[in-house]
């Protein structure tokens, strides 16, 4: 019983804690804002810190399986490091990032796996027809055409981008809406 309430609390606390990050980052300003543009994009530092991270434990692993007498697990843990530091790869360069201006907006429009992919597109305001959320978490805004643009609630300054699409197209319901 006490095991279930651990699990429990360790999973309200993670929550709690996802909530807070998500206004927090969402309070910080865009990488450029004016009247009539935008930038939003992934935190730097996390990103980096994220990147590091997945590169440092795919090195420790990588060594203790070829002079630790690592296991198939260890081999794993080295694959997992590297899948963890090259799907963050891109969001320290501006491939993820998202622009919007009198036109329309510009971002990523491929996922890759779990994560965003390098294609990017433009749609104009009066091409969105809808908006929605992926499984991993990514929010999007969808032409008439099928086309996409992606995004994180995670980009510093996403509420900018939402103020925005709110402005120039009132008809679409955001994911924070629904």
């Amino acid at each position: 019983m006490i095991e279930i309430l651990i699990r429990v609390f360790v999973a309200l606390v993670a929550i709690a804690f996802s909530i807070w990050i998500y206004r927090i980052i969402g309070r910080f300003k865009p990488s450029k804002l004016d009247d009539q543009s935008g930038v939003i994009r992934p935190e730097l530092w996390s990103a980096w810190i994220t990147v590091i991270a997945g590169s440092l434990f795919f090195s420790f692993c990588l060594f203790s399986f070829a002079f630790q007498d690592g296991g198939t697990g260890i081999l794993l843990g080295a694959a997992m490091g590297a899948a963890i530091a090259g799907f963050m790869a891109p969001s320290v360069t501006l491939v993820h990032a998202v622009s919007w201006n009198v036109h329309g907006m510009c971002g990523p429009s491929k996922l890759f796996g779990l994560t965003l992919g390098r294609a990017r597109t433009e749609i104009q305001w009066n091409d969105i027809v809808s908006s929605g959320s992926t499984a991993t978490g990514y929010w999007f805004i969808a032409s008439s055409d099928g086309r996409r643009i992606y995004w994180s609630y995670l980009y510093k300054g996403h509420q900018s981008l939402a103020q925005a699409l709110k402005k120039n197209c009132p008809f679409v319901d955001l994911p924070t809406d629904n």
